[in-house]
């Protein structure tokens, strides 16, 4: 049992050592943010209600995360095939350490509202980059294997992570706002290192190309110009549209 579970580990290190160093600093920063988001997203809610939010206020929060995460959806993806990824990869950690000291600072729910629209919009942008990241850096004979193994790593780094967090709660007072509140501090330490980690190793993965972004109606062309010369994204979409739809009826 020991054997087969080294000779695990050693494949997977094996495969991870060949490919490129983008992927390697893509599946660091994925899984220490999955372990940060871990530590406190079972207690947000808590949180909130401590801080004087009631049932309707904590689903508004989530209706405000999820608007901004639609509206900015194209123009990120856009503005990422111009400017580059890596620029947008620090900008999004930036945010979602700026959301989370808002919610260690916070006295008042009406502050996780603004905290709340910094993680969506960093969400979408990390979203963006990963897929880039991935794409680039894999060939494509692994790109099924590296994609999934990126995630399983990221779900053990959530597993691992409730566990501290209720450790570290405990130490400080248990289930309440001042109890919580340290565990806001530790993530926004966490994603310092993490920004560390991608300014430091991270390549840009293609050259930028740079588009006439002065000019608004570039950014209309350039999608009616995709949707004209690539039908299977029209296909695509449509069955994305339509899946997403059929989900809430679950």
């Amino acid at each position: 049992m020991i054997q087969k579970l080294q000779r695990g580990i050693d494949a997977v290190l094996g495969f991870v050592r060949r490919q490129k160093r983008n992927y390697r600093v893509g599946v660091a920063r994925s899984a220490a943010n999955s372990f940060l988001m871990s530590l406190t997203s079972q207690y947000n809610g808590i949180y909130a209600t401590g801080l004087g939010a009631d049932s309707v206020q904590l689903g508004s929060l989530s209706s405000v995360g999820s608007a901004i995460s639609s509206l900015i959806a194209l123009p990120v993806g856009w503005l990422v095939d111009r400017r580059g990824v890596k620029l947008f990869f620090l900008l999004a950690i930036l945010l979602s350490a700026g959301g989370t000291l808002l919610y260690g600072l916070a006295y008042d729910w009406h502050f996780l509202i603004v905290a709340a629209m910094l993680t969506s919009v960093s969400t979408r942008l990390i979203g963006t980059g990963c897929s880039v990241i991935c794409a680039d850096s894999v060939n494509n004979p692994d790109r099924f294997t590296a994609q999934n193994l990126c995630g399983t790593l990221s779900s053990i780094a959530s597993m691992i992570s409730p566990l501290i967090a209720a450790c570290l709660i405990t130490l400080s007072g248990g289930v309440n706002v001042e109890g919580i509140r340290p565990l806001y501090f530790i993530r926004f330490v966490g994603y310092g290192l993490i920004f560390l980690l991608v300014i430091t190793q991270l390549r840009e993965p293609r050259e930028k190309e740079l588009g006439q972004t002065a000019d608004g109606l570039r950014f209309v062309d350039g999608f009616r110009q995709l949707f004209l010369k690539k039908p299977t994204l029209r296909r695509w979409i449509a069955i994305s549209v339509l899946t997403s739809m059929a989900m809430p009826m679950f």
